[in-house]
């Protein structure tokens, strides 16, 4: 199998899990974390199923949540191209009673039979690869027909929040701090939502809903008390498309 664009990167992100995820975590709060809280939902709405795939599961949050809904599929797998990071998604996944498959593995060129699940979560991960459209076509190919893609990645219009952070962001830019708090570099994008549909249209996937969700702010003023607030605001508005995250729900046709 040849490289993919991303494989080069596999150091930087072994590098990132030592520092940033070294050890198992616990389910977060729904009330203080929106983004967990609303992947999750949609991920429950489509449980039971036999086959399961966490595409770039990181610490391993969402692989132990399915341990809480008593669905857990016969065949459970995460891939992160981060092994360290697996070994965190281990520890996270078995303090909750779930032991699935875990692999080493490229979004971008995942190792896995075509049509092998059923339904396949991607939680924040294309928004990190050199090639996010071969990552999409990768997720496409992996799921059966008929089997469903629940996938989030940033929104580069997220207006609401931008704005809320306007002045923290412009006092960071005049000291030239921009950067100061990250401990590795690695990629990071944002897609505009009529980008992001146009890498659904090259794939066989059938888009069903699309939304945004989550406003955030940034340290130090995201204390319990505002994050609370927002996440209730949130909750209460329709989709208008100016959350900080895309979420999508495709089926493989």
């Amino acid at each position: 199998m040849s490289e993919a664009p991303s494989d080069r990167l596999r150091d930087v992100y072994e590098q990132r899990a030592e520092l940033e995820y070294p050890d198992a975590v616990t389910l977060p709060d729904p009330r203080l974390d929106r983004k967990f809280e609303r992947m999750f939902e949609l991920l429950s709405e489509r449980l039971p199923v036999e086959s399961m795939l966490d595409a770039g599961c990181g610490d391993g949050r969402y692989l132990a949540a399915v341990g809480t809904t008593g669905h857990v599929p016969e065949r459970l797998v995460g891939s992160d191209i981060s092994e360290r990071i697996l070994e965190t998604a281990r520890a996270t996944a078995a303090a909750h009673g779930v032991r699935p498959e875990l692999v080493r593995a490229n979004l971008e060129s995942l190792p896995f039979a075509d049509a092998s699940f059923e339904l396949v979560l991607s939680v924040q991960v294309i928004e990190h690869l050199l090639d996010p459209a071969a990552g999409l076509r990768e997720l496409a190919r992996v799921l059966r027909p008929g089997g469903a893609l629940l996938l989030s990645t940033d929104n580069a219009r997220n207006r609401i929040t931008q704005g809320l952070n306007l002045p923290r962001t412009a006092v960071v830019r005049a000291l030239r701090l921009t950067g100061r708090r990250r401990k590795v570099e690695f990629p990071h994008a944002a897609f505009r939502l009529e980008r992001l549909l146009e890498l659904f249209a090259e794939t066989p996937l059938q888009v069903e809903r699309v939304e945004t969700f989550r406003f955030h702010l940034d340290p130090p003023l995201d204390r319990p008390p505002a994050r609370r607030f927002l996440n209730r605001l949130d909750r209460s508005l329709p989709v208008r498309g100016w959350g900080d995250l895309i979420a999508v729900v495709a089926r493989n046709r």
